[in-house]
């Protein structure tokens, strides 16, 4: 079963929408989608009519955006809803109002899609994955925004007392629901993780963000890993790594990301690569930068590393065949 797995990336959705463009211009149209936070909304929109018009809706959606101003908030009133004790810094009601005027007449639960989509959500408590796609009469946008609850951000979805969020806190690539619900030609849309040596952080929230990427990001590669190793099952990994520093918020780059998302797309499917992974930079002792007075970077003696499940990185990308172990070899 054709799969398109969307990842989350926030307001770099953009890329995923070209990506996405140029594959049903390709005639590769999904049976199956699966998303998570706004892969979750991309998906929402595909799975109601998986062709190339309504792909390009979806690109005029994310162009109007910016312009519509959908983070509904100021610095000085995030600062005043943090002092408060408040559980979000920006409020969804405007980007609630914009997918229901946006989503084609009468779609409003799964039930009313054209293709199965799968969306992921997080039970903040027990970091436990939750998965909306199974009962058709689920609310549809329910789904969608709680999928992209970023934590602290925007509000969680509360039930019977219960705080629910992103689902790319647990699996912001969701390979692993693919797999299983049948999925055997997977088109991994990732909006990457990569690592910017120049990146300057700018406030608080790019700090945290970037904080917890890496980690997030190594959950992604095992599904990722796993999945190419399942005999029966083709992976396409596309990585869309531009513009990894925007700032959450800023639209500004909305066209160019748009147009790159496409034409990263055209030069994978002029030269396929099924079945390779591709990583995040990873750094040497000798290439980081040096550390404060008196410290110095870790090294951990061969064949003691707690990281020794985890994949280790590339520049570019490897091949990993079916039913073979992965080189983990530095």
């Amino acid at each position: 079963m054709r799969t398109f797995v969307l990842s989350g990336g926030g307001n770099r959705g953009p890329l995923q929408a070209g990506a996405i463009k140029a594959l049903l211009e390709h005639n590769i149209l999904p049976e199956m989608i699966v998303g998570s936070s706004v892969g979750a909304l991309n998906g929402a929109y595909l799975a109601a009519e998986p062709t190339v018009a309504q792909a390009g809706r979806m690109i005029a959606l994310w162009r109007d955006a910016g312009r519509r101003k959908l983070f509904g908030t100021t610095p000085v009133r995030a600062v005043l809803r943090a002092l408060r004790g408040s559980d979000h810094l920006t409020d969804n009601r405007r980007i609630r109002a914009y997918i229901e005027a946006s989503l084609p007449q009468g779609v409003r639960s799964f039930g009313d899609l054209q293709v199965p989509l799968y969306v992921t959500i997080c039970h903040l408590l027990t970091q436990t994955l939750y998965v909306y796609g199974d009962d058709p009469n689920a609310p549809l946008i329910d789904a969608v925004l709680t999928s992209a609850a970023v934590p602290g951000f925007f509000p969680p979805t509360y039930h019977n007392g219960q705080a629910f969020v992103d689902g790319g806190v647990m699996s912001n690539l969701p390979i692993k629901v693919a797999l299983a619900h049948g999925a055997t030609e997977i088109w991994a849309l990732d909006l990457a993780f990569e690592v910017d040596a120049g990146l300057t952080f700018k406030g608080a929230l790019d700090i945290a963000g970037y904080a917890i990427k890496r980690s997030l990001y190594s959950l992604a590669l095992r599904e990722l890993e796993a999945a190419v190793q399942t005999p029966g099952v083709t992976v396409h990994h596309i990585a869309l790594r531009a513009y990894p520093n925007l700032q959450l918020g800023d639209f500004s780059k909305t066209e160019e990301m748009l147009a790159e998302g496409e034409r990263t797309m055209r030069a994978y499917l002029a030269h396929p690569k099924p079945n390779v992974v591709h990583y995040p930079r990873r750094y040497t002792p000798r290439s980081l930068p040096p550390g404060p007075p008196g410290s110095r970077p870790f090294v951990e003696p061969p064949g003691h590393s707690v990281e020794r499940d985890l994949p280790q990185p590339v520049a570019t990308g490897r091949h990993i065949s079916p039913k073979a172990q992965p080189d983990r070899r530095a």
